[in-house]
């Protein structure tokens, strides 16, 4: 086994196992696992590591150019209240430099790295691909913003809305972020099925997260999400068999 398939399955083991941890206590009881503060930093810092191992050495710059974006646009977010609106990062996720937590540019470059992944088959023309991109990523917001800022703690809205208490400028400020990540980052990536399960992974976490605290409408979102995606890909799979 050479050392780089070594690492991905230490990488991938600990981020099943924390996987399975975060979803199984509040699956069954309702509630997360007391003394866990570290597994939520970590579970998004090992996604974010088996993304990058698996990726192609011509795509690892645009993988970092959309972490360093995206946490660029949370320290404006949490400093100026711009983009996405007024909030502030709890201590939840640690460590945490100007006001955001570390862990947020791994969890950006992650779902962006998700959905180019998802879409890259579907060999869609320029903005097409761009704006496509910008609705998914903000569609995956409507899942994971009303566990994240409630019942994980992991932030907190110093204004309300009435999406879960999420403003609505908060999605159009995703969307519009996104749409500059995905615009500016354009060319083409080479496959990666791992960066797919990955965020596939997260999105499937927060549904049933959503479904087990009631939040039946971001529940329902996520299932939505995960059923396009499969329909797409049986498609696909179906005209290459063709």
């Amino acid at each position: 086994m050479s050392v780089r398939r070594g690492s991905l399955f230490i990488l991938v083991s600990a981020y099943l196992v924390l996987w399975v941890g975060g979803v199984g206590p509040q699956l069954f009881s309702g509630r997360a696992a007391e003394g866990a503060g570290w597994a939520a930093p970590t579970f998004l810092l090992l996604a974010g590591l088996i993304v990058l191992t698996t990726t192609g050495s011509s795509d690892l710059i645009g993988l970092l150019a959309i972490a360093g974006l995206g946490f660029a646009a949370e320290v404006i977010g949490v400093r100026h209240s711009f983009l996405f609106g007024a909030y502030r990062y709890t201590g939840t996720l640690q460590p945490q430099w100007l006001g955001v937590p570390l862990v947020m540019a791994s969890a950006w470059m992650v779902m962006a790295a998700y959905v180019k992944q998802m879409l890259l088959r579907l060999q869609l023309p320029g903005w097409i691909a761009v704006v496509a991109a910008g609705a998914w990523m903000a569609a995956l917001d409507l899942v994971i913003d009303p566990l994240a800022a409630n019942q994980l703690n992991y932030w907190r809205w110093m204004e309300t809305g009435s999406y879960y208490g999420i403003p609505t400028h908060n999605f159009i400020g995703w969307f519009s972020v996104s749409l500059l990540i995905f615009g500016l980052i354009r060319r083409r990536w080479q496959p990666n099925p791992w960066a797919r399960y990955v965020g596939l992974s997260v999105l499937l976490f927060f549904t049933l997260l959503a479904f087990t605290y009631r939040l039946l409408l971001a529940g329902s979102i996520g299932s939505l999400l995960m059923l396009i995606q499969l329909i797409l890909s049986l498609r696909l799979v179906r005209t290459e068999l063709t």
